[in-house]
């Protein structure tokens, strides 16, 4: 396994972690104080933009913890299995649970909102634990 493919790994959970603790902390508790008249603007702004930023992160992240899944030595496969399954997590609770509240927000259900911060943490935690994981696969790749 190369170790570039470990580092773009690496790279790209470290960078998604970042955004979702920004988007915990920062962007949810703003979107909580958006006036009901704005907030279908407000929200499909958020989901136009916020794809822009994470969508391409997201894609080589997947493309790369894949690659590293199939090619690790057999020494390190549970090491990325558990940082593979945390990326199935963070994928699984954005795809099923947070896109569908982001769809219903923009509908004007701001009252939504308190839930998407509730269910985001599982995201921020699984992202958050992938860059230890990545960081041990790239330490051993190199030595």
């Amino acid at each position: 396994m190369s170790p570039l493919v470990a580092l773009v790994a690496l790279a790209t959970a470290s960078f998604m972690a970042g955004v979702l603790w920004v988007i915990q902390i920062v962007h949810y508790p703003l979107l909580d104080e958006v006036p009901d008249s704005s907030i279908e603007r407000v929200a499909l702004r958020h989901q136009r933009l916020i794809t822009r930023v994470v969508g391409p992160t997201m894609i080589v992240e997947a493309i790369s913890s894949l690659w590293i899944l199939l090619l690790v030595p057999e020494s390190l496969f549970y090491l990325a299995l558990a940082s593979f399954t945390l990326l199935l997590i963070a994928v699984g609770v954005t795809i099923f649970q947070a896109v569908p509240l982001h769809s219903r927000i923009a509908q004007g259900t701001s009252h939504l909102i308190p839930r998407l911060i509730q269910i985001n943490w599982p995201r921020t935690i699984a992202w958050s634990l992938r860059i230890p994981c990545g960081a041990l696969l790239v330490y051993q790749t190199l030595n």
